[in-house]
């Protein structure tokens, strides 16, 4: 049977949409003729610039959208975290939409009951369970989403960008939880920015590029693709005319704000190359720990830097690049530090 080693089919599948704006009616293909084969257990990351197609492809294989043509089959019970919120009634308590959600994930009743108070607990609404959905936050009922999904016991897991959400503590939980899908044995298919993310936790990298699959592979996919992000951002990146504004800018941040930056060093290669966009966290220069990824000005480049901290010494911090060829050493003085790279 097809279905006994296989997780996911798609033969020849295309999305087309038809623009409102289009005089003439041209059709716009998300997808277009795409032959993909997941295997039950295998950990596919999904990678892409924005347009590429990974959101609905994701969305095909979970049911939520509809091919124009083509193919799409699965084997197991899909769990999506794509829409987490799709799902709420807003005029239902959080426990009532606790049942809705679990039941139309695949759940019985009974089942729901049992893993009830746990869901609870995780989503840390416990005093605010029986209200109305719709005196939430938008981070509460996320975080009552994601809940919900987490405990379905889904036989393939789908997670987009958006995977984890909430607070600091939540955000914990939440990785925590997912990388105990990952050791489960469970197919999993995530899409994300994240690539240093992505690269921990897949084995099998599907490169989309216009609705097409430009590669599949391993580690050499992720490799390519971010060669290939970094010379598309280098050309499109002008030079740094208002440097100086931009430092004392990024440098008066309140500890703990982020903000994100493009890398102007490929001394990380291959975990960041030049030209990669990074998410920084404002830190204390006291609060460094040897082996974090750290983002410092470079007076020379004119840019943000990064590089591996390394240890303190006469007041600066020794720093080490990636590069297996050149481990490059760099001095940074407490003036220049900006923060710690973030999801490394």
């Amino acid at each position: 049977m097809t279905g006994s080693k296989t997780a996911v089919l798609l033969k020849r599948v295309s999305k087309r949409y038809f623009l409102r704006n289009s005089f003439d009616k041209k059709p716009f293909f998300a997808l277009q003729n795409l032959n993909l084969k997941i295997k039950k257990g295998e950990k596919v990351a999904i990678l892409g610039d924005n347009g590429a197609g990974k959101t609905t492809l994701l969305k095909l294989i979970a049911g939520i959208a509809e091919s124009s043509s083509g193919e799409v089959q699965t084997f197991g019970k899909v769990v999506s975290l794509i829409d987490i919120t799709a799902g709420f009634h807003q005029e239902f308590s959080g426990r009532e939409n606790i049942y809705l959600n679990a039941v139309l994930l695949g759940l019985r009743p009974r089942e729901v009951k049992s893993l009830e108070q746990e869901i609870i607990d995780f989503a840390g609404l416990a005093e605010f369970i029986d209200q109305a959905i719709y005196t939430y936050s938008s981070g509460m009922v996320l975080r009552l989403g994601f809940a919900i999904a987490i405990h379905a016991e889904p036989d393939i897991l789908i997670l987009d960008e958006g995977i984890i959400v909430g607070d600091q503590d939540f955000q914990k939980k939440a990785y925590d939880s997912v990388e105990e899908i990952f050791a489960q044995g469970k197919t999993i298919i995530l899409s994300s920015h994240m690539l240093p993310l992505l690269k921990r936790l897949c084995q099998r990298f599907v490169w989309l590029e216009r609705g097409q699959i430009m590669m599949d592979g391993g580690q050499e996919v992720l490799l390519e693709y971010k060669k290939n992000r970094a010379s598309l951002q280098l050309e499109k990146t002008p030079s740094n005319q208002n440097a100086n504004l931009l430092f004392d800018f990024l440098k008066n941040l309140p500890i703990g704000e982020k903000f994100i930056a493009t890398a102007s060093s490929g001394s990380m290669e291959p975990l960041i190359l030049k030209g990669d966009e990074i998410e920084v966290e404002r830190a204390d220069f006291a609060d460094l720990k040897k082996g974090e990824v750290i983002a410092f000005w470079s007076e020379d480049l004119q840019n943000v830097v990064v590089h591996r901290f390394y240890k303190l010494e006469k007041g600066k911090i020794v720093t080490k690049g990636d590069n297996n060829l050149v481990a490059d050493v760099g001095h940074v003085e407490e003036r220049s530090f900006l923060g710690r790279v973030l999801g490394f």
